[in-house]
């Protein structure tokens, strides 16, 4: 193999790129990411980058560098560049530019994006949660007395809400389940955990869903639950989970399903491709069925 593309410079393709490196890859690596910034952790994202206690360079996982200044990886970095088709029979990436990259091997590490509520798109105090540029729109809003909406209460709205209340911001977490988290944790700690959201102050209101919202001048006031209660909002966070970006891949020859199938080595069903991280969805050989993992220790 003489050239290795990996398409998403975050963890996974990082994480790729190192064990490529380390089992004796020599040829040419190609790093390809859609964000300009230099591939970083998310984790700490909802946590202390957000509580203003990190910067971006605390983030930081790989620099992007000549081999001669220092970069382990010996890698070409294409930062900034969303990947718009894979014809996976040639293994050939184009870019959003139209630049092609030709392979003999790729690494599909496109991770995924935060899901949205349609009807909230576009109104200016409604935001996400997935990558720094995220964060840094979110962080200037939590200010002490501001009412925060969280709707969803999975890992992320639950660290949000740590985070917000520890800065002084009035929380409210919508959860459509009975408690946060119970399917991950198990109902024991879903209720432990429900009950240290109270202690901690935060509003939690479960077994509800958003009915309607009220808006003005490009902004939400206020929520309208379907158990009839009304939420007042500055600021809303939409926590529902993330979908893969495999949207890209239509038309290029691999399977896709709830993200790239493979087996559990990660090989698709075309050769000399293979997927990791979140968008990829590995076969369960217990289950049979195919499914995504959204974490890494």
């Amino acid at each position: 193999m003489q050239t290795l593309a990996i398409v998403g410079a975050s963890l996974a393709g990082i994480s790729a790129a190192r064990a490529a490196r380390a089992q004796g890859f020599g040829g040419r690596l190609v790093l390809i990411g859609d964000e300009p910034h230099r591939p970083y952790d998310r984790p700490p994202l909802s946590k202390d980058f957000l509580a203003g206690k990190i910067t971006p360079e605390h983030l930081f996982l790989e620099s992007p560098g000549e081999e001669e200044a220092g970069d382990p990886l010996r890698a070409e970095w294409v930062l900034g560049a969303a990947a718009r088709s894979l014809d996976a029979a040639t293994r050939t990436v184009t870019l959003d530019d139209g630049t092609e990259i030709k392979a003999d091997g790729v690494v599909i590490a496109t991770g995924s994006s935060a899901r949205t509520l349609p009807e909230l798109a576009g109104l200016a105090n409604v935001f996400t949660l997935r990558t720094v540029d995220d964060a840094q729109d979110l962080a200037p809003e939590l200010v002490p007395g501001t009412r925060l909406v969280i709707v969803g209460a999975g890992f992320i709205g639950a660290e949000v809400a740590s985070t917000a209340r520890a800065l002084g911001v009035e929380v409210t977490v919508v959860c459509s389940g009975a408690v946060p988290l119970s399917r991950p944790l198990g109902a024991e700690m879903a209720g432990a955990l429900a009950a240290l959201h109270g202690i901690n102050g935060v509003e939690l209101i479960c077994d509800a869903a958003i009915e309607s919202y009220y808006s003005g001048e490009g902004v939400v006031s206020g929520l309208r639950l379907s158990d009839g209660r009304y939420v007042p909002a500055d600021v809303v966070l939409v926590a529902i989970g993330a979908v893969p970006n495999t949207a890209w891949l239509a038309g290029s020859g691999l399977e896709l399903g709830d993200g790239v199938l493979c087996d559990p080595m990660g090989r698709t069903n075309v050769p000399g491709v293979v997927a990791v991280g979140d968008c990829a969805a590995w076969l369960d050989e217990e289950s049979g069925q195919h499914r995504r993992v959204e974490h890494w220790n």
